[in-house]
C-alpha cells in the first residue's frame, strides 16, 4: 500500500480489507500508517491480528512482528498479548530468534502500560521463566518491592542490567536492606562468578546513591577490603559519606591514590565525594596535595590528580563552612 492508496478514515471496511492492511505491516514506506488505520477498524482488526502474530512465521525482519504488538496494544487487547508470551517457540535460526525476541520484548513493555495485578502477576511470572528487559522494565514501572530479588537476579545479566538497575533505582530506598545483603560476598573468596561480581558491583553503585546510619554502614565496612578493586573504590565512597571520622579519612586517602588509574567517570565521582566532604577532609586533601607536588616532576598541572586535589581545595577555601552548607548525604553527625 502506497500513500496514494491509503484508504480515507470514517469507512467501514470489510473484513478482508482488514486483513490485507495486516498484510501491509510488512510495508516498510506506509507500515507506520497502516498501524493507525488498523486501529481506527476498532475490535474487528483484533482477530486478524491475533492470527498473524501467534500463527505467522517469525523472521529476521521483526518490524512488522512489531507494529502488530503495538496495534494490539492500542485496541486493548491485552489477552492476545498474554496469549503471545505464553507460546513456546524453538527458533534454531540465531537471527530469527533474535528478531522474536524484539516482538516479545515490546509485548512486555506494552503490558507494561496496565497498572493491575493481573498484569503484574504475568509479567513476573513470566521473568522467572525468561529473562527478558523488556518484561524487567514492565515490572519496574510497578515500583513494587516483591519483585526487588528478581531485579537483583537480573543485574547479574548484561542485557537486562540496565532496565534492572532503573527499576531497582525507583525503589531502592524502600529496599536498602535487601540491596545491601546483595551487596556482600556469597560465596568463598576466590569463587565468585563474573556475573555475581557484576551483581554486587551495581548494586553497590545503587546503594551509593543513598544515605546510610552507622548501623547499616557497619554491614558494609567489608567491602572496603573486597578483592574487586571497582567495589572497593565505591565502598569508599560510602564510607567517606557515612563513616566515623577516622574511617572517613582513611576512604578518602585510598580514594585519592587510587585517582590516578580510575577510568574518567570514576574520577569525577571521586571528586564531588572529597568535594561534598571537605569539611571533614580538608586537611587531609593539604597533606596529599603537598606531597603529590613532590612526587610530580615537570609541569604540575599536568598531572590529573594534582589539578583534581588542587581544584576541590581552592574552591571550597573561597568560601566558608557556613556558606557551603551541608551537601553531604549522611544522616547522622561524624566525628
Amino acid at each position: 500500500m502506497n500513500r496514494t492508496d491509503i484508504p480515507a478514515p470514517g469507512r467501514d471496511f470489510t473484513g478482508e480489507e482488514i486483513r490485507s492492511f495486516v498484510g501491509d505491516l510488512e510495508s516498510l514506506r506506509s507500515g507506520e500508517l497502516t498501524v493507525s488505520l488498523l486501529v481506527g477498524c476498532g475490535e474487528r482488526a483484533i482477530e486478524p491480528l491475533r492470527e498473524y502474530l501467534l500463527h505467522g512465521d517469525p523472521r529476521g525482519i521483526f518490524q512488522p512482528r512489531q507494529r502488530a504488538v503495538e496495534a494490539l496494544a492500542q485496541l486493548g487487547a491485552k489477552e492476545v498479548l498474554f496469549e503471545y508470551l505464553s507460546q513456546k517457540r524453538h527458533i534454531p535460526d540465531f537471527e530469527v530468534r533474535f528478531g522474536e525476541e524484539a516482538v516479545e520484548n515490546t509485548a512486555a513493555r506494552c503490558l507494561g502500560e496496565w497498572r493491575t495485578d493481573e498484569v503484574y502477576d504475568f509479567l513476573k511470572n513470566f521473568a522467572q521463566r525468561r529473562m527478558l528487559p523488556g518484561a524487567i522494565e514492565a515490572l519496574g514501572k510497578f515500583e513494587r518491592v516483591d519483585a526487588v530479588d528478581m531485579f537483583i537476579r537480573a543485574l547479574g545479566d548484561d542485557v537486562c542490567r540496565p532496565s534492572a538497575d532503573e527499576a531497582l533505582s525507583r525503589i531502592a530506598g524502600k529496599v536498602k536492606p535487601a540491596l545491601v545483603r546483595a551487596a556482600l560476598p556469597q560465596t568463598e573468596e576466590g569463587e565468585e562468578k563474573p556475573s555475581e561480581r557484576r551483581r554486587r558491583r551495581a548494586v553497590l553503585k545503587i546503594l551509593s546513591e543513598l544515605s546510610f546510619s552507622l548501623e547499616e554502614w557497619n554491614e558494609l565496612r567489608l567491602l572496603l577490603n573486597d578483592q574487586d578493586k571497582d567495589i572497593a573504590l565505591i565502598a569508599a565512597r560510602i564510607a567517606v559519606d557515612s563513616a566515623p571520622l577516622e574511617e572517613k579519612q582513611v576512604a578518602a586517602r585510598f580514594l585519592i591514590h587510587s585517582l590516578a588509574r580510575a577510568h574518567w567517570f570514576a574520577q569525577i565521582q571521586i571528586h564531588e565525594c572529597l568535594h561534598r566532604n571537605y569539611d571533614h577532609l580538608r586537611q587531609l586533601i593539604a597533606e596529599e596535595l603537598a606531597a603529590r607536588r613532590l612526587l610530580v616532576r615537570g609541569e604540575p598541572f599536568a598531572d590529573q590528580v594534582l589539578r583534581i586535589l588542587a581544584s576541590i581545595q581552592s574552591s571550597e577555601e573561597k568560601v566558608g563552612p557556613r556558606e557551603r552548607g551541608d551537601h553531604g548525604k549522611q544522616e547522622h553527625p561524624t566525628g
